[in-house]
Parts: C-alpha cells; structure tokens; sequence
C-alpha cells in the first residue's frame, strides 16, 4: 500500500475515532478489529502500524 493510501486511512481512523469518542475502549477496539476482519488488502504490517497510529491519535483526542 502507498503512502498516500496509508495517510488517506488514518484521516478516515482519525474521523471515526472524533465520532465515537463517547465508545469505551473495548467498544472501539471491536470496531477497528472488525474494519481489519473486513478488509483483507491491510497486511499484517499495516494492521501494526495502524493499530499504533490509532492509539495515539485516541489518545490525544481523548485526553
């Protein structure tokens, strides 16, 4: 996946994560494990990369 794809996706995690701000950890954890489940193009690097983007973007917004 390009680099540009990859901006494009958290701009779109970064959305989700401003509209479920009010989601427990749990709830929001089983939401972005299922958008993995569901998209099969995000390789088992990207899944990591993501999953250390989206921590801290969640929690900058959140605290």
């Amino acid at each position: 996946m390009q680099e540009n794809q990859y901006e494009k996706i958290r701009v779109l995690f970064f959305k989700l994560i401003e509209e479920t701000k009010e989601l427990s950890d749990n709830e929001f954890e089983n939401i972005v494990n299922q958008v993995f489940k569901e998209n099969e193009s995000f390789t088992p690097a990207m899944k990591e990369r993501l999953t250390i983007d989206i921590a801290k973007m969640r929690s900058k917004i959140l605290n």
